[in-house]
This record gives structure tokens, C-alpha cells and sequence, in this order.
């Protein structure tokens, strides 16, 4: 009965004011895994704890707000179509999906962030885009002190080898690494493009994330926050930055850095184990799963199994429920070459957002979104590569916000004349858009 209070009262709220409902649902979602706890509520063929819920809250608000208040989620959007036959593949295919459960836990997973893009893309004006922004950053303020506070108690995640992992209010050390790169992408583009009112605390928030990130110890996320930070650093013309990191990385690694290089050699000898189920063979496991999962795909290659059949068979292979760490191979797997099409195209589509607004001579206050995004989107991509990113709704949905404020943007600039575009595009456009300056927010 509490679950459908909650539904209730936040059906009432986002019915009441829904900007502001969304500007609350972007800060709340972030503390999803701390405030949810672990009861189930079980109607027959679901069963979801009180986290779960949000992904059907996610998705009911979406049915409100295009069937019952009748907006249109095509207008002036790049991405429904693509993202809806990427969708439809995975829904198409719940009637011989393995386990349903898992299959329409998956789907919901899916819906979650792609409704949340749909509806504040459709509320977006210049001070949204503004407010939209600084909801990220309060998002972030019990997430981190909350990770602050695990590191100096020594408290987290402890299920390899013994090594405590930082996880805060997130289900796992890797979702709360995922978020901390996301803030890291806004916050050092905010820093480099001279945006903020006070770099001194915002340098000290790019410092107290990084810290956080390392004792997440999820390499993968490591890999994507170095990523971003050379693209940053270059496009910003900051390229002594990334040298100078570079130097004193390589001096200071192995003097301090001691306790995570002897982590890191526990848990990776995947090229010698003798038993690859071992779970704290980050590695060795992951190879294991995906070339089982590869060669049982080429069954079934073009539609595959149906949605949630790689978790079934991660049950049979490894004794465990768990997915395969690998999003393209995920989608491959389930719905087949048909749909990892799909989801190229979906990807393709993201990204020619924020290139189209980096291609145009603009201000540099329009391209700080396109950069904060173009790394927000090179993250994704890579921790696609080892993770579940995928099913980690509550980090991707930050992803898919900084997404609406592009394509918001493009749309700005198009009905001003600023960049070309197709005469829809400009006729979609009800009143006068204002190009947004959204430099000056901050963290609070």
C-alpha cells in the first residue's frame, strides 16, 4: 500500500506543477537506492522494491503526459523514433522473453530515462535550462557527502576480497562512479569555459569528486573520467592540463598509489585463473560470460533471444543472476543484429546533436552544452563496454537531460537563424526561443 501512496502523491504533484515536479524527480532520483530501501511490493506477475517503483513512476508519468494531456513526443525531437524501434524490439519480444519478470524490468529500465528526456524537452525554456542544470548539481550534494562520509568511517561496498569500494546512496560502488563521472563532465567544462562565478569552490568540487571516484574503484569509469578530461582539456585549449596530468600521474602513481595497484593486481590475473566463475576475477569472469554469450548469439543472430534472456543465461553459466557487464553484447544477445542496429542508430542520433552545434561558429556559452555533452555521451559509450549502464537508469538519466538542453538549444538557434535547419524544425517552434546562457550555474 505505500508504493501506490507514493504513485498517488507524485501523480498528484506532477499533475499540480510539473516543472517543478521534474526538477524535484532530477535531484531525488540520484538518492533512488538510500530512500527506497529493499521492500518488495508484489501484484502477481511483477515484484519491484520500493527503487523499482521509480521505473514504473517513470513510466506512468509518460502515459499521463502524452495520452491523457495529449502532447506529441515527435515534435521536434530527433530521437523518438530511433529510441522507439530500439524500444520496441526489447517489448516486441516479452511474449517469449525467457523469464518475464526480468524482461519487463528491463523494458522499464529502459523507459525510465528515455519519458524523462520526453517531458522536460517539452518544458524547456531559457530559465528551465538554467534550473534544469542547477538541479544536477543539488542533486549531487547528498550523494557526495554521503560518500565523504563512507570513506572516513570506512564503510561500502566490501564483496572483493575484502577492499571496501565508496558506493554512497547508489546499489553499487560502479553506479556511484558512473554519476561522479557525469558531474566530473559538467563540472570541469563549467570551470574551463570561464562560466562560474567562483572557480575556487567549483576546482574544489572537480577535487572532492575525483577523490571519490578513485575509491569507487571501478577502472572503466576511471577510463571514461580520463577520457573526457583530455577531450575537455584540448577543445578549451587547456592541453598543458592534460600533459601536466599525465607527468604528475606517472611520478605520483606509484608512491601513492600503492593500495589501489595491489587491489587492482588481487582481483586481475584473468590471463592465469584457474577458475574464471570467480567473481572476484573482475575480468576474467567478463570474458568468460561474453564468449559463451557470442557463441550461443550465433543461434539466433538476427532477432535473438528476447528481452532479459542474457540474464538467464548468466543464471545457467554462472550460478548467478547477472547481466553480462556489456551493453552492445546485451542487445545483441536479446534482440539480435536487428536491434544492435537500432541501437547505432540511437547512438548515432545522440551524438550528431551535439556535433551539429560544435560544427556551427557559435558562443561559447551555447557550445559549453555541446562539450558537456559530447563527453557525457563518450562516457556512455564507453562504460557500455564493461557495465550496465543500460539497466543504471538513475546515473543515464543525467545523460539524457544534458541531451534535451542540446537539442533545446539547436532548436533555439535554429528559429533565430543562427545555425540551419529544416523548416520544420523552425515551424514546430510555438513562440519566441530564446538561445540559453546556462554557464553560470554552480554547485550548492
Amino acid at each position: 500500500m505505500a508504493g501506490f501512496a507514493i504513485v498517488a502523491l507524485a501523480g498528484l504533484l506532477f499533475l499540480a506543477n510539473t516543472r517543478a515536479f521534474m526538477l524535484a524527480f532530477l535531484v531525488l532520483v540520484a538518492m533512488r537506492d538510500w530512500v527506497a530501501g529493499g521492500d518488495r511490493i508484489d501484484v502477481g506477475l511483477l515484484t519491484f522494491d520500493l527503487g523499482g517503483l521509480v521505473n514504473v513512476l517513470t513510466t506512468m508519468m509518460g502515459l499521463v503526459y502524452f495520452l491523457v494531456l495529449w502532447r506529441n513526443p515527435f515534435k521536434g525531437r530527433s530521437l523518438t523514433w530511433p529510441y522507439l524501434v530500439f524500444l520496441g524490439m526489447f517489448a516486441v519480444s516479452l511474449p517469449w522473453a525467457p523469464d518475464f519478470r526480468q524482461g519487463i524490468r528491463f523494458v522499464t529500465r529502459l523507459m525510465a530515462p528515455f519519458v524523462t528526456y520526453l517531458i522536460i524537452s517539452d518544458l524547456l525554456d531559457a530559465r528551465m535550462v538554467r534550473r534544469v542544470i542547477k538541479a544536477m548539481y543539488v542533486s549531487s550534494v547528498i550523494p557526495i557527502t554521503y560518500g565523504i562520509y563512507e570513506f572516513f568511517i570506512g564503510a561500502g561496498n566490501q564483496v572483493t576480497e575484502g577492499y571496501v569500494r565508496v558506493q554512497s546512496c547508489f546499489n553499487h560502488p560502479a553506479h556511484f562512479s558512473m554519476y561522479l563521472m557525469f558531474m566530473f563532465c559538467l563540472a570541469y567544462a563549467t570551470l574551463l569555459s570561464g562560466r562560474s562565478k567562483n572557480s575556487t569552490l567549483l576546482t574544489g568540487y572537480i577535487g572532492i569528486i575525483l577523490m571519490l571516484l578513485i575509491v569507487t574503484y571501478t577502472r572503466i569509469s576511471w577510463l571514461g573520467t580520463m577520457v573526457c578530461f583530455v577531450y575537455l582539456s584540448w577543445v578549451y585549449g587547456r592541453r598543458r592540463y592534460a600533459i601536466m596530468a599525465a607527468i604528475l600521474g606517472s611520478v605520483l602513481l606509484p608512491i601513492i598509489g600503492g593500495e589501489i595497484l595491489s587491489r587492482m593486481q588481487d582481483i586481475e590475473a584473468f590471463l592465469t585463473s584457474d577458475d574464471l566463475l570467480d567473481r572476484n576475477n573482475s575480468m576474467g569472469w567478463r570474458f568468460y560470460f561474453w564468449s559463451n554469450l557470442i557463441d550461443a548469439w550465433k543461434e539466433s543472430p538476427w532477432i535473438g533471444f528476447g528481452t532479459g534472456s542474457s540474464i538467464v543465461f548468466g543464471k545457467e553459466l554462472m550460478g548467478v543472476w547477472t547481466s553480462p557487464h556489456n551493453g552492445y553484447l546485451r542487445v545483441l544477445y536479446e534482440t539480435g543484429i536487428i536491434g544492435f542496429a537500432a541501437f547505432i542508430w540511437v547512438l548515432s542520433t545522440m551524438i550528431n546533436q551535439a556535433l551539429r552545434l560544435l560544427r556551427q561558429d557559435l558562443d561559447e556559452e551555447i557550445k559549453l552544452i555541446a562539450h558537456i555533452y559530447v563527453t557525457m555521451m563518450l562516457g556512455y559509450i564507453i562504460l557500455n563496454l564493461t557495465d550496465n549502464i543500460l539497466e543504471y537508469y538513475e546515473v543515464a538519466i543525467y545523460n539524457w537531460a544534458i541531451l534535451s538542453l542540446v537539442e533545446y538549444t539547436n532548436k533555439a538557434a535554429v528559429s533565430q537563424g543562427i545555425i540551419e535547419g529544416r523548416a520544420s524544425e523552425i515551424e514546430s517552434q510555438s513562440g519566441e526561443l530564446e538561445v540559453p546562457l546556462i554557464g553560470e550555474a554552480q554547485p550548492s
